[in-house]
């Protein structure tokens, strides 16, 4: 028997299928503004750029150094300037259609379903995520699995983001939850595992690719369905 008595849970990448969501919505993009006759750029070509581009503003954003409008403002633009295509209108236009239509996608990882309702019935579930409210609100609603949850943190209600030990703390405290007891799922070395050892929670790293790794963590799983033999 578990002796944990709430679980918190990563959003993006851990339950919603973020990378499979922005593929259909890039594809959408990339066919709509008809960019393979704007300039010499496949599709493959376009997705890795963008895929180099956002990863590196999230992790700036993470870690402090930009807001979520340099996000909004600068991805499509080093994108688009990457291919040569200078259109600072048509880059802003283009971020405004994928952060509109990306949270209506309703692709989750494997297993989400089944491993929230099991867990349901036996915890009270936290989402604790950096994203921003009114995305992360429109994705747990549309992929219908907000009615899982008792609450959501993100970086904005809280003021903090992971893997500060603060986001974490106002969880717990939300939640009436003591860190001893409470376990942090998440697919983030550093967001979601280091950020939790920091304030104390124990841990499982969702691992799907297999990642090689030396963070400390007390759990590891490649599929969500191996969290009811955890917990």
């Amino acid at each position: 028997m578990s002796s944990f008595k709430a679980v918190f849970f990563d959003l993006d990448h851990t339950l919603w299928d973020y990378e499979t969501n922005s593929y259909e919505t890039l594809k959408e993009l990339f066919d709509g503004y008809n960019l393979s006759s704007m300039a010499d750029v496949t599709f493959e070509q376009f997705i890795k750029k963008f895929t180099k581009v956002n990863d590196k503003l999230w992790d700036n954003y993470n870690r402090g150094l930009i807001d979520r409008q340099v996000i909004k403002k600068k991805r499509f633009e080093k994108i688009l300037k990457a291919f040569g295509i200078h259109k600072p209108e048509m880059s802003l236009s283009m971020s405004e259609e994928y952060i509109k239509n990306c949270p209506y996608k309703t692709n989750l990882m494997p297993y989400a379903h089944e491993t929230l309702a099991y867990l349901h019935k036996k915890y009270p579930l936290y989402l604790l995520t950096n994203g921003f409210n009114d995305v992360q609100n429109i994705k747990i609603k549309n992929s219908n699995i907000d009615h899982y949850f008792s609450g959501m943190v993100t970086s904005e209600t809280s003021g903090h983001r992971k893997p500060s030990s603060e986001i974490y703390n106002y969880t717990l405290s939300l939640a009436k939850a003591k860190a001893e007891s409470t376990i942090m799922i998440g697919d983030n070395l550093s967001a979601d595992i280091i950020g939790a050892k920091k304030a104390n929670l124990s841990t499982v790293y969702y691992n799907p690719r297999a990642l090689k790794h030396k963070a400390e963590t007390d759990y590891e799983v490649s599929c969500l369905s191996e969290l009811s033999s955890i917990l």
